[in-house]
């Protein structure tokens, strides 16, 4: 057998078009110069010269601006409010969620109702058929156009949860901690919020009909970004 394989080697050739057929040398001191270089190149490609050594200051240099990073990223961090058995309380459907908003908004000047759920583009990566937008014709405001792409007194809103919202969202973060997306959407901490801020409905007439948060630790990102809205003289958001 061993024969046999050396009879391979040595007739092996290579085609170079044209007629061209070069014999491959397979003897001893090529295999020693494949073995060396194999060695050599474990680690380090020979042509690039001598192999620099590590230089520690670029780890010390790296991790200080990593560490500057993350100071500087702190100001933009959502609090961790509590773990995700704490937050997904006060399950609602999204029916009831629209039925209570309509208590609110009332129907339009057509009659027709001010709330429209739409389905977005299948996208990949993006689940459309439990991610619905919302839309909102604005009271007192039904000839005014808001988006060009959209008729007078139509305005986005934001994005609501089908079929089911907690009261309170849960983040996916990235590495830093930084919010990334949306694992889940609360219909307060993320709907109602969006449209008081919207000016599609008052705080008062969404505590009226959905209930006032407890205030616990909880509650506290939503109640705080009310609080800063209506110092900053409730500009609309």
């Amino acid at each position: 057998m061993a024969d046999d394989l050396d009879i391979l080697k040595t007739s092996a050739s290579a085609d170079m078009g044209g007629g061209v057929e070069i014999p491959a040398a397979h003897n001893e001191k090529t295999y020693d110069l494949i073995k060396t270089a194999k060695q050599e190149l474990a680690d380090w490609h020979v042509q690039w010269g001598k192999k620099p050594e590590k230089d520690s200051r670029a780890d010390e240099k790296l991790a200080a601006l990593r560490e500057d990073t993350a100071e500087r990223l702190k100001a933009y961090i959502p609090a961790a409010l509590g773990d995700e058995k704490h937050r997904i309380r006060n399950i609602m459907s999204l029916s009831e969620f629209c039925r209570k908003l309509n208590n609110i908004l009332g129907p339009a000047a057509d009659l027709g109702s001010r709330i429209f759920i739409n389905t977005p583009p299948p996208v990949p990566g993006f689940d459309n058929e439990k991610m619905k937008g919302l839309f909102i014709k604005m009271r007192g405001m039904d000839m005014f156009t808001y988006h060009d792409d959209l008729p007078p007194g139509w305005k986005k809103i934001c994005t609501v949860q089908n079929p089911y919202m907690s009261e309170w969202g849960i983040m996916n973060r990235d590495s830093h901690g930084a919010f990334r997306s949306w694992k889940f959407i609360g219909w307060r901490g993320q709907v109602l919020l969006r449209l008081i801020l919207a000016g599609a409905i008052t705080e008062e007439e969404a505590h009226a009909e959905f209930g006032v948060p407890q205030g616990v630790e909880v509650d506290r990102e939503y109640l705080k970004i009310l609080t800063n809205w209506r110092k900053n003289g409730q500009r609309p958001n």
